[in-house]
């Protein structure tokens, strides 16, 4: 290869080099003007407030899509993590080309906790960390015109997912069952939610068939339940604190007997009743989830 040859081959690749950091200056010059004008809006599709119309939204920033990705990140601010500038410059470079950004933020109080957020078209993907230690990864995906979007998230430690079909409630699923968790062992929670939060009618189901019937209020389990066993039997009984049993139960045997009984924070205690189906009644007691035989 000759002298000139090897000029030539430099100087292009040099060429290349520098268009390709013009590009990305002007294109990240760009973001930050339309940066400005997201911010007005950088709360418009957090959980907690989602008053405002998407026509709002259009009307101030002209591109819903790109308010979307940045109301995510705002939120992940808003949960005390600071955006901090670490990934390489080539690696930019990379993810420009695939149509990718990739952001990574630290914890503003525990520097060990960290988030790595991938955006690309209409998802988004945030993996957290505790230390080296992968601990969630929440996967997002808008609909069609960025007004509402579905949410999974995985826990990696119980390997439990838990999925919000349309989180601002602004498709079709509203008043509806538009959530589930599944467990590693099979159970599902099926339920229903608003803006983000566990609200209104939900199923337990088992996997031995049995399930349990009962309502959500801000993500606890509130007042009369019903668990329905596969063999027929079924029971009435209360939800209190900690998603526990508490106050008077009455279990409905298949055969058509039946049990009065109190729990107290999900054990048995107390006076007891058990009324067979002749009509015969028999009284005693439980302490401590046993009953005590006279």
């Amino acid at each position: 290869m000759n002298k000139d040859l090897k000029k030539f081959i430099l100087f292009l690749i040099g060429s290349i080099i520098v268009a390709f950091a013009i590009s990305y200056s002007y294109s990240a010059y760009q973001s930050h003007e339309k940066g400005k004008d997201i911010d007005k809006v950088k709360t418009t599709f957090n959980f907690e407030n989602t008053d405002k119309k998407v026509e709002d939204v259009k009307e101030e920033s002209g591109d819903p899509q790109e308010v979307w990705q940045e109301q995510r990140l705002g939120a992940l601010e808003s949960l005390g993590y600071a955006k901090v500038d670490i990934r390489p410059f080539y690696k930019r470079i990379y993810d420009k080309l695939n149509g990718k950004k990739v952001y990574n933020y630290k914890s503003i109080d525990d520097e060990t906790k960290k988030v790595v957020v991938e955006v690309k078209d209409n998802k988004i993907i945030e993996n957290f960390f505790n230390g080296d230690k992968a601990t969630t990864r929440q996967e997002l995906v808008s609909n069609d015109d960025f007004t509402s979007y579905d949410l999974k998230s995985y826990d990696l430690d119980t390997m439990t997912v838990t999925t919000f079909k349309d989180v601002l409630n602004n498709d079709t699923y509203l008043n509806t069952k538009n959530g589930i968790i599944e467990y590693e062992d099979g159970k599902t929670i099926e339920f229903t939610h608003q803006n983000g939060a566990m609200n209104g009618p939900a199923v337990e189901n088992l996997p031995n068939g049995d399930k349990i019937k009962f309502v959500f209020a801000n993500n606890k389990r509130v007042g009369e339940a019903e668990k329905l066993y596969k063999n027929g039997d079924r029971e009435i009984f209360i939800y209190g604190e900690n998603n526990q049993k508490n106050g008077s139960s009455i279990y409905y045997f298949a055969n058509g007997d039946l049990e009065e009984t109190t729990y107290v924070n999900g054990v048995l205690q107390g006076a007891a009743k058990y009324v067979y189906k002749d009509g015969a009644v028999e009284h005693y007691e439980y302490k401590d989830g046993k009953r005590i035989e006279d």
